[in-house]
């Protein structure tokens, strides 16, 4: 088990140290044809991390998502897989996706990943840390927001933890 622990640890400092999606500028938020650009902002007050993303949509696919902020290596690194998970994703997909990382931030460090989430499976110890689990859902929260939204949104980037919670599968 230490292997595998020491694999998942390298994953997220490989990840932070080369972040796929960081951008410096964005296009204009609006739609153009059958692409949309959607951006959104989020913010975790207990600690200070910072994201603001641009997804670019077309024909309901996210065609890639690009982000700009400040965080710990933990934020950088869920970022990063996050930005390589969604692309290619339908909205419903990327949203789905959203829960399935919300269900391994509540897992405690206990129990398989979903498949679903690829390399992003390797964050699953930052649920033993509940003061880090908010670093690792932010880009995911702001992204699921950005979707459900489709346009310009700051929010707080609170934990979903307790949300989910009362989360009924479907």
């Amino acid at each position: 088990m230490e292997d595998i622990s020491e694999l998942y640890k390298e994953t997220i400092l490989e990840a932070s140290r080369n972040p796929h999606g960081r951008k410096d500028s964005f296009s204009e938020e609006g739609a153009d044809g059958n692409r949309q650009f959607i951006h959104a902002a989020g913010f975790n007050s207990s600690c200070g991390d910072e994201v603001e993303m641009e997804v670019e949509m077309e024909d309901g696919v996210v065609k890639s998502l690009s982000w700009r902020g400040d965080g710990c290596a933990i934020c950088t690194s869920s970022l990063s897989m996050l930005t390589d998970l969604v692309a290619g994703k339908s909205k419903e997909e990327a949203i789905s996706l959203f829960y399935d990382f919300l269900k391994l931030m509540n897992s405690k460090g206990e129990g398989e990943a979903p498949e679903s989430l690829g390399e992003a499976a390797a964050l699953q110890g930052v649920s033993k840390f509940p003061m880090r689990i908010k670093c690792a859902l932010l880009g995911w929260t702001t992204l699921k927001e950005a979707l459900e939204k489709g346009g310009w949104e700051q929010f707080s980037g609170t934990c979903p933890i307790d949300a989910f919670r009362g989360h009924k599968e479907k």
